[in-house]
């Protein structure tokens, strides 16, 4: 059957190999890192050359205090992969708001901070110094625009040549226990829908122009799994039953993390207080 999951750490370990030519993996505190360096780690575990980053955290579930920690352990995952002196950002929400499992991009976005429009052109002011250039897009679906989420994100970038693009979105694992308990970062992009079979036009560096980080949450899985179905026909994905918090609780931590990531100079319960 068709490994179907959009995490890294995934489809190496579907391999069952602890060691893979061409891809590195290290873990440590909840964790793992998997670095694939060459075509042939590509090849062997069917991701492009970058590097991948799965963080293991409480369930979404719960809503706990957002300064519990995680906080900066998210930030820092970020920031650890951000190219060096950017001046710019895009935040990129994929998804569909209609649809709950695919919601986690847009809802997002509803939590961070857009300051571009005060730090940058005719209407910057002195009293905003202290801002980092951020912006975001929401880019919906192709059954509702007609237009691809790639197509929209490069014409944005176009228009606000931002230093680099960080795209939100929901992501298919192979482990029930992974749904909304797992983030993942990756420098190399995202190829939207590529976890469910449904592929659309790639969102990287090579199509945009810029840098490109991905954040994503799991949360859907494939009932093929779950019934230990070889069968790769009338396949059908589900999610948690507590979707609804999971995308909510989830967005909402993702969103302040990248707050806290660029927003050096502002303290995070502030900036919460903003779009909290």
């Amino acid at each position: 059957m068709e490994n179907r999951t959009d995490l890294a750490v995934e489809s190496f370990e579907s391999k069952e190999k602890t060691k893979i030519d061409g891809v590195e993996v290290n873990e440590s505190n909840g964790i793992t890192e998997v670095r694939v360096i060459n075509e042939k780690g590509a090849s062997a575990i069917g991701k492009p050359i970058g590097t991948y980053i799965t963080c293991c955290v409480e369930s979404f579930v719960t809503d706990n205090d957002i300064f519990d920690g995680r906080l900066n352990k998210i930030s820092e995952i970020l920031n650890s992969l951000l190219p060096e002196n950017i001046s710019s950002v895009l935040v990129a929400g994929i998804g569909n708001l209609d649809i709950t499992a695919d919601a986690l991009g847009p809802m997002t976005n509803n939590y961070v901070l857009a300051t571009r429009h005060l730090v940058e052109g005719d209407n910057k002011s002195d009293y905003f110094s202290d801002f980092f250039s951020v912006c975001g897009v929401s880019t919906g679906v192709l059954g509702d625009t007609g237009i691809e989420s790639a197509e929209i994100i490069k014409g944005v970038v176009k228009e606000t040549n931002p230093s680099c693009v960080v795209v939100v979105d929901a992501l298919a694992a192979s482990s029930p226990d992974r749904l909304g308990t797992t983030v993942q970062f990756s420098d190399v992009g995202i190829s939207p829908g590529s976890g469910v079979g449904n592929h659309r036009y790639e969102i990287s560096q090579k199509t945009l122009g810029v840098p490109v980080i991905s954040i994503g949450i799991p949360t859907v899985v494939s009932t093929a799994v779950i019934s230990n179905s070889v069968s790769r026909e009338n396949t059908m994905f589900v999610t948690p039953r507590e979707i609804d918090r999971v995308i909510e609780h989830g967005a909402k931590l993702i969103g302040m993390a990248i707050n806290v990531c660029f927003q050096k100079n502002i303290d995070p319960r502030d900036i919460y207080s903003l779009v909290g």
